[in-house]
């Protein structure tokens, strides 16, 4: 009887170890993978600040171009021409 029971409670324990190793690979599968597509996202945000910083800095630039085109016109408003840009 007494060897029908642990043969019993070592096959329960074989089952558990089983499962646990089971259970223990799939959450690693998915922590490589969740890991993977965090990387994946990082250097998505670097690309796309990238290109935000380029876009800032044309928006800048016409900004400049604009400020400049604004004084050179107020610079040639003369009243002897007529025309006013105000």
């Amino acid at each position: 009887m007494i060897e029908k029971l642990m043969t019993l409670l070592v096959g329960i324990l074989l089952a558990l170890a089983g499962w646990s190793l089971t259970r223990t690979f799939e959450l690693s599968t998915k922590q490589a993978v969740l890991l993977n597509q965090v990387d994946q996202l990082e250097f998505s945000i670097q690309i796309l600040e990238g290109k935000m910083d380029k876009m800032v800095d044309s928006d800048e630039e016409i900004m400049e171009q604009h400020e400049q085109l604004f004084k050179k016109l107020q610079e040639g408003n003369t009243p002897s021409t007529g025309y006013s840009y105000n």
